[in-house]
């Protein structure tokens, strides 16, 4: 029994490369039995996004009152909870078969919500003190923050497709600019099209980010889905061996930093401090030298599997 839901756990993770230690410790596991329990209900993956949307918000709420220990702890603790629901609504989707490119948008979506609401909470203390100019740091912190997350999402959905060959209904494939373009005009009216129009702004900010070219994506993609099931191994593991080191270091600034980091500087009072010195400087030094290093292991990648680039 216990080896069957351990089975179940495991294979509701998209892989265990591309998942942070603080996710397998808290998010994947409390996601996990959240996910477990709603399978048993009327509860959907939707739902699940929601309810994280309205945690997020919560937590924003009490990030208004940063004096307030009682309110940096609730805030603190609502934010957890958005994270809980977060990994719960994709686990549960795998686990009862739900999984849509809709869902994964939707995610997304939730996901900017909540961190410009959060940004907004933490920034209006801020704003009465220091006017305006606080302000346009902040958006400008906050457009960085999304980049830097934007990038990392990339290298993962990248490793995910041809590291771990999840390849069924593109699920993990990281479009163009111009497909997701059509793929807006191809949408029903209504939600349908203004989610996958938002989704592209988001590619773009990856496109511009990613040093791998359309073409070059395109080849690898080809090679995959046309080669025999050994070349199909060997090209994957080639892929993880060149990427695997390299992920730790995107982590660096993905949401689980900033979120660590911002409950922390909010504890100090020093939210200014926090957008300053980490949304601004640190974290895009860290995506530079990382891009660097993810450049220079491409282009070993690309000679070791004979692609143009």
């Amino acid at each position: 029994m216990l080896a069957a839901v351990f089975n179940e756990f495991r294979n509701s993770i998209k892989s265990p490369d591309t998942e942070e230690k603080l996710d397998l410790i808290l998010y994947r596991p409390a996601g996990f039995l959240m996910a477990k329990i709603s399978s048993y209900t009327f509860i959907t993956p939707t739902m699940l996004s929601i309810s994280g949307l309205i945690s997020g918000f919560v937590a924003s709420f009490y990030y208004f009152y940063p004096h307030r220990e009682s309110a940096l702890f609730l805030g603190g603790f609502y934010f957890i909870l958005y994270g809980i629901f977060d990994s719960a609504d994709g686990q549960l989707a795998s686990i009862s078969n739900q999984s849509t490119k809709l869902g994964l948008i939707l995610d997304g979506i939730c996901d900017s919500l909540v961190t410009i609401a959060i940004y907004a909470s933490c920034a209006w203390p801020f704003l009465i003190g220091h006017g305006p100019l606080f302000g346009v740091l902040v958006a400008i912190g906050l457009y960085l923050h999304s980049c830097q997350c934007a990038i990392l999402d990339f290298y993962h959905r990248e490793y995910l497709f041809f590291g771990y060959g999840k390849v069924d209904n593109d699920t993990y494939w990281n479009p163009s600019v111009d497909d997701g373009l059509k793929i807006v005009e191809n949408s029903k009216p209504g939600i349908e099209k203004i989610m996958n129009s938002l989704r592209v702004s988001w590619i773009k900010k990856q496109q511009f980010l990613t040093s791998r070219s359309d073409s070059t994506r395109s080849l690898m993609r080809q090679r995959l889905l046309g080669g025999t099931r050994e070349e199909k191994d060997v090209f994957m593991k080639t892929y993880r061996d060149n990427n695997l080191w390299l992920l730790p270091y995107w982590r660096l600034v993905g949401v689980n930093a900033h979120t660590a980091l911002l409950i922390f500087f909010m504890a100090l009072g020093r939210f200014d401090l926090y957008v300053l010195a980490f949304d601004i400087i640190i974290l895009n030094l860290v995506v530079l030298a990382v891009g660097y290093l993810q450049r220079k292991s491409d282009l070993k990648l690309f000679s070791d599997l004979e692609i143009e680039y």
